[in-house]
């Protein structure tokens, strides 16, 4: 989980013994600094847009007041891309930057682990930036009409996945895509679920091959038909629980 909250970086023996044994770490996307420094440069428009220009005054508004509740100025916040924003609005709150997968990154780097990404960065950044404008901006007005209901969702989201029931996980996040237009949530839930799925499955399995290897993705690209674990299994791998 991406996620900050002491109960979730806190790993179980289990876990924490599997990844320091291991050679290789791999994750969904590579957190060095210039990859992270690109990915924010990513967020913002750099051609002569603002948030202003494409949103109506009512959504612009909301959004800034929003933002602000995550200490972005104004200039800022009209300067971001709507991907970006509902981005923002959609994670859970950040105060160190420290979430499970940079941890995970800085402890593997040190240790001298070999550490992979399974996506690249622009890989990662198209598939917002190749969302239409239109969708983006849609998708940022619900996030921000359904405020109330996505901060329930987002506390939820931590309790259920300290129960590790990934059908729970998968429901959840159901419950989200309900808040949305179904034609732009199915169409978010592809680009950013499933597509990303096949990809990182496909490119596990020579590190699988090689064994050995930590890989640390998302607990919401686990379950589920299009899952990896299921993509996995398809493959003719055998997957089983640590616990």
């Amino acid at each position: 989980m991406h996620s900050e909250d002491e109960r979730v970086i806190n790993l179980p023996d289990e876990i924490n013994n599997a990844f320091t044994g291991a050679k290789i770490f791999a994750m969904e996307m590579v957190l060095d600094e210039k990859t992270t420094k690109e990915i924010l440069r990513g967020m913002y428009f750099s051609d002569g847009r603002t948030l202003k220009s494409i949103t109506s005054d009512k959504t612009y508004q909301l959004a800034v007041t929003e933002m602000a509740k995550k200490d972005m100025p104004e200039d800022l916040v009209n300067m971001m891309k709507p991907w970006a924003i509902f981005t923002v609005l959609s994670m859970p709150e950040q105060k160190t930057g420290l979430f499970l997968d940079a941890l995970l990154y800085q402890s593997a780097s040190k240790n001298g682990k070999k550490v992979i990404g399974l996506e690249s960065m622009q890989e990662q950044l198209a598939v917002f930036d190749d969302m239409k404008i239109e969708t983006q901006v849609s998708l940022l007005e619900s996030t921000l009409e359904n405020g109330e209901d996505l901060n329930k969702i987002l506390d939820e989201t931590t309790e259920i996945y300290l129960t590790r029931d990934l059908q729970k996980i998968l429901d959840l996040n159901n419950r989200y895509m309900s808040l949305l237009d179904k034609e732009i949530a199915d169409e978010f839930n592809q680009r950013l679920i499933i597509d990303r799925n096949k990809r990182m499955a496909e490119r596990m399995k020579p590190l699988i091959e090689e064994g050995n290897a930590f890989i640390a993705i998302g607990a919401l690209h686990l379950p589920g038909e299009g899952g990896v674990l299921s993509l996995l299994r398809k493959k003719g791998y055998k997957v089983k629980s640590a616990f």
